[in-house]
């Protein structure tokens, strides 16, 4: 971790972002970026953060693809308003909540065609702060230790 450095982070959580209902948790390496291989906080943060965003994009892709099959359920015009209606707020709110449950916000967003930038942009927000409150908290609780 300490010689690929933030290359390695950035794949990782790449990785566990882009696999879909499959857990491998960036905040492990994180968490062991910061504190063992003593690498920036706010940088990792960040860089987490983006690689987590594009990767969440698998998952709206996902949602995408399987809005024909959404349109034809009863649940999905309330659904889509409910969601329509608080979507940032749920985005940004399940983004920084460290859950393998993202995945089917991602799929929702994706199948009501939520603008991809916002998707991103709130995605990302979420992220950084996680990633941030993780990468901070090992940080100092590490060198408290």
């Amino acid at each position: 971790m300490g010689t690929v450095g933030y290359a390695s982070i950035w794949f990782l959580a790449f990785i566990g972002a882009a696999l879909i209902f499959l857990p491998v948790s960036a905040l492990a390496a994180v968490c062991v970026a910061v504190a063992a291989a003593d690498l920036n906080p706010v940088f990792v943060a960040v860089t987490a953060a983006s690689a987590e965003a594009i990767g969440e994009l698998t998952g709206y892709l996902a949602g995408m693809g399987g809005k024909s099959f959404f349109e034809r359920k009863r649940f999905y015009l309330r659904f889509k308003q409910l969601f329509l209606r608080y979507a940032g707020l749920t985005i940004v709110l399940f983004s920084i909540i460290p859950n393998p449950l993202f995945d089917i916000v991602g799929v929702a967003a994706g199948s009501i065609l939520y603008p991809v930038r916002k998707f991103l942009l709130l995605v990302f927000i979420g992220k950084v702060v996680k990633f941030s409150w993780v990468g901070l908290g090992c940080y100092y609780g590490m060198t408290w230790f």
